[in-house]
């Protein structure tokens, strides 16, 4: 990747202009960590590790999350405060404070919950209305051979919305994602095949969030052919085809039209 003057103080401004005011928390870097996604000129991604080399902080045009752990390094929280302005990071002159979104208040999080062994048992989101927290949904998990084969999502009373069921690879990547919904009975309304590189997936840092696919895979997704129903029949179908080049650590500096930044 080509690195210009310019576009170089565009990035440094873009993400000093975020700097986070936190005095607790050292901020680390290697290079193995993505710290940053640009499309063409804009940085779109950033991202920030603790001392354990875990997600501290993602942000996104419009969205930024703050992950909390435990002394055992285990996912308890993530904070989640959305700015209405897309270009949230960057200080623009006149721009009220809640368009930055580490300055905006937390309008959802989710909390995690583990069996004996560590294993996500349960997620359960909050949004925050009036000051007041009031569950969204939670999702479950099931496990075979330690890798989550089903999620199910339910509503605030427990009945169960969607779910989704597994199959992987020897790898540890998930090769078929078969989608339920529950309305008016269960039915299969979508199936998404996947296949693989055999390169390092850099978004594997977000795999303690309990969502399978492309944060949980060993390496990163090639193809995805997706199926649409209708009923039992299918009635369309999707291809999507991705690119890569890659470092000498086996890891993208290029994701279709997107180009990765690791280190500090």
């Amino acid at each position: 990747m080509k690195n210009y003057p310019l576009i170089i103080i565009i990035v440094f401004l873009y993400f000093n202009a975020c700097k986070k005011e936190d005095k607790t928390e050292n901020l680390y870097f290697s290079d193995t960590l993505l710290s940053q996604v640009n499309s063409g000129d804009l940085a779109v991604h950033g991202l920030t590790y603790n001392s354990s080399y875990l997600i501290y902080e993602s942000m996104e045009p419009y969205i930024y999350n703050k992950y909390t752990y435990d002394s055992q390094n285990t996912l308890r929280k993530v904070e989640t405060a959305y700015s209405f302005n897309p270009l949230s990071c960057v200080a623009v002159s006149g721009t009220s404070l809640e368009s930055d979104p580490r300055k905006a208040k937390i309008s959802q999080y989710s909390e995690f919950e583990y069996d004996a062994g560590l294993r996500l048992i349960k997620k359960s989101t909050y949004f925050i209305n009036n000051g007041n927290s009031q569950l969204n949904y939670y999702q479950t998990y099931d496990y075979a051979s330690d890798k989550i084969v089903k999620l199910n999502m339910f509503n605030p009373q427990g009945l169960l919305i969607q779910y989704d069921d597994y199959m992987y690879d020897g790898d540890g990547n998930i090769t078929r994602d078969d989608q339920y919904s529950n309305n008016s009975g269960i039915n299969l309304i979508k199936s998404v095949i996947y296949e693989f590189d055999n390169k390092n997936n850099p978004y594997q840092v977000f795999a303690c969030e309990g969502d399978p696919g492309i944060h949980t895979n060993k390496n990163n997704i090639t193809k995805e052919t997706s199926f649409y129903y209708n009923g039992t029949a299918e009635s369309s179908s999707n291809i999507i085809i991705h690119t890569y080049e890659y470092n000498s650590l086996d890891y993208p500096v290029k994701i279709d039209k997107l180009d990765c930044i690791y280190g500090k």
